[in-house]
């Protein structure tokens, strides 16, 4: 049954690519989806864009090892993409480019461009090949042995759907993978907490500084600022949640699914520290990264599991297929 469900999972991605090949017309079309992206799609894209490997299973294994404290992992985004909803959100939408190198070279001059073009480029093909070894990671919890083979077939899978419908089929895929993320961790957390004793034993089977918050014994706020300035800015002017603005039908639509992004993100880092710090208690003596997938995988049901693995695997895939094709149009 795991396998039905992965499987089913990629040939549905390939699918949507499909369907979203007739769409494309040009080049406007491939990179920015002739900018008629809606508000369900946008926030839907930048969802699964933000929420990669290390904002699902990076962020359990910081409930693990640091308790509440973790979710300003994500908490600092919340505060970027707030300030970018407030502040610049409209105004990026308005110029109508293509990349932030674009942006830049527009405010300052080409030679900025061709350096923030060149810095992107390199960096972001480092994010897709981590993205893509994460992949294989997740199918290789449920069929250990594959390690090489997964990582390779999760890569041809978003390659072709991303080729097939460029920005259209990014947005649809994402979108869905949104969908499936977030019912993967509805689902994971009540459950690992359940097989945790509950919310009273986690108190009793953890160090009380784990409940903690805003800070605790194992984040200070120095801690917190330094999460503020190096990853909370990030989102203020981050290439690919650029890329998701310059698709949008509109100013508002812009702003707006910014700011939705933002909020739906509250409730998510809160639920997914909490799976890290129920397995935890279930199995101490794991690896930080593992206390995502081990809740999958011995704490849920068959099937149930490969659900789930496939709402983490959405999450790796989604930010890989946004930077291919962000890094793919800045080289362009």
């Amino acid at each position: 049954m795991n396998l039905a469900i992965i499987s089913f999972f990629f040939v549905g991605m390939i699918f949507i690519g499909a369907i979203s090949f007739r769409r494309i017309k040009g080049i406007e079309s491939f990179f920015v989806a002739d900018r008629r992206g809606g508000r369900l799609f946008i926030t839907g894209s930048l969802m699964a864009t933000i929420v990669g490997g290390s904002s699902t299973i990076g962020m359990a294994g910081l409930g693990f090892e640091k308790g509440l404290v973790g979710v300003w992992w994500l908490l600092v985004g919340v505060v970027g993409l707030l300030i970018l909803a407030l502040t610049m959100a409209k105004r990026v939408r308005r110029y109508a480019f293509y990349t932030l190198p674009e942006l830049l070279g527009d405010q300052y001059n080409s030679g900025v461009r061709l350096v923030a073009s060149i810095i992107i480029s390199i960096a972001w093909l480092g994010i897709i090949a981590g993205q893509l070894i994460a992949a294989g990671k997740i199918i290789d919890v449920l069929m250990p042995g594959y390690l090489d083979l997964m990582i390779v077939l999760s890569a041809t899978v978003f390659i072709i759907y991303t080729l097939l419908g460029g920005q259209y089929s990014i947005l649809r895929t994402d979108t869905v993978q949104s969908a499936i993320l977030l019912v993967g961790i509805l689902v994971c957390l009540p459950l690992g907490i359940a097989k945790a004793g509950g919310l009273g034993s986690l108190r009793v089977n953890l160090d009380t500084s784990y409940f903690s918050f805003p800070t605790n014994a194992h984040g200070d706020w120095t801690y917190v600022i330094t999460l503020l300035l190096m990853v909370g800015s990030a989102y203020v002017v981050g290439p690919d949640i650029y890329s998701r603005l310059f698709c949008a039908r509109n100013e508002g639509v812009a702003r707006s699914s910014t700011a939705i992004t933002a909020l739906i993100m509250i409730p998510l880092a809160f639920s997914i520290t909490l799976i890290g710090m129920s397995a935890k208690a279930i199995a101490p003596g794991i690896s930080p990264e593992g206390a995502f997938p081990m809740v999958v995988r011995d704490v849920l049901p068959m099937g149930v599991n490969a659900l789930v693995m496939a709402g983490l695997l959405s999450a790796v895939m989604s930010s890989a297929d946004t930077c291919l094709l962000t890094t793919s149009n800045i080289i362009s």
